[in-house]
């Protein structure tokens, strides 16, 4: 997304396209990412490791767009590109889905003439409002409000930065976090005891299902060793001395005689 709008900044700038080197971290089975991308001679470096090398140059792109749109001689034209592709309606929809909050409602106003008609709109989230400037269409007085909507999500994320590598679209998730209906926070609190709840039962029954498994082991092992005693106790009944028989009498006789 990001370098698709960082291209075509620059074609239409009529700079080179955009260079990306990478650097590689970690072992292989983990390994971590981090790209710089060169832009019209600027070189703009993504501001952690990424788990893939796509999102660590989307992570540049976007740092660059960032800095491009804050300096005056590119800002109309960076603005203008981000606002065609609809970039500012998508993040305000991603971060909303992110935040857990219902998606972004947009509230159009038509005023003017049939020939010359003019629409306000009106974008509302998280219990906010935002009103963004008049336009021709329907579809672009919605991206201006999206818009306003994200410069003032912006300004108020600045306030509440912990991190200053954190990304841009983060903080205002968090942000925006806070202002979900009680309804909504207590519902998910109650889903977290449910499932917490759940996995200690499922841990206790197979602590019982063990249980029982050793202990039937256990009597096994008992009854196997006293059948194992009982056989030897047999065998040994069995093969006890026999009497002494009637010729050791005859012999002794024998020998009183003579």
């Amino acid at each position: 997304m990001y370098k698709n709008q960082l291209q075509e900044l620059a074609q239409r700038s009529c700079f080179s396209l955009p260079s990306y080197t990478c650097i590689r971290e970690g072992p292989d089975h983990a390994p971590r990412f981090k790209a710089s991308v060169n832009f019209n001679g600027e070189i703009f470096e993504s501001p952690t490791y990424c788990s893939t090398l796509r999102q660590a140059e989307h992570a540049a792109a976007e740092v660059s767009l960032n800095v491009l749109s804050s300096r005056v001689p590119s800002k109309s034209l960076t603005a203008k590109i981000l606002d065609e592709t609809g970039i500012y309606k998508n993040l305000l929809q991603e971060t909303a889905h992110r935040a857990g909050l219902d998606l972004p409602m947009y509230t159009s106003v038509r005023s003017g003439s049939c020939h010359f008609p003019a629409f306000s709109c009106t974008v509302e989230l998280a219990g906010m409002s935002f009103t963004g400037e008049s336009a021709k269409t329907k579809k672009q007085a919605e991206k201006n409000a999206a818009i306003a909507a994200w410069s003032s999500l912006k300004k108020m994320s600045s306030l509440d930065s912990e991190n200053g590598e954190e990304k841009e679209q983060e903080v205002v998730a968090r942000v925006l976090s806070r202002f979900k209906p009680k309804e909504v926070r207590r519902r998910e609190t109650t889903n977290q005891w449910r499932r917490r709840t759940s996995q200690q039962d499922t841990n206790k029954d197979l602590l019982i299902e063990r249980l029982k498994w050793i202990n039937l082991l256990t009597n096994e092992t008992s009854s196997s060793s006293s059948t194992s005693t009982q056989k030897q106790h047999k065998n040994s009944s069995f093969f006890s001395p026999l009497p002494p028989t009637q010729s050791q009498p005859l012999r002794t006789n024998l020998q009183q005689q003579y």
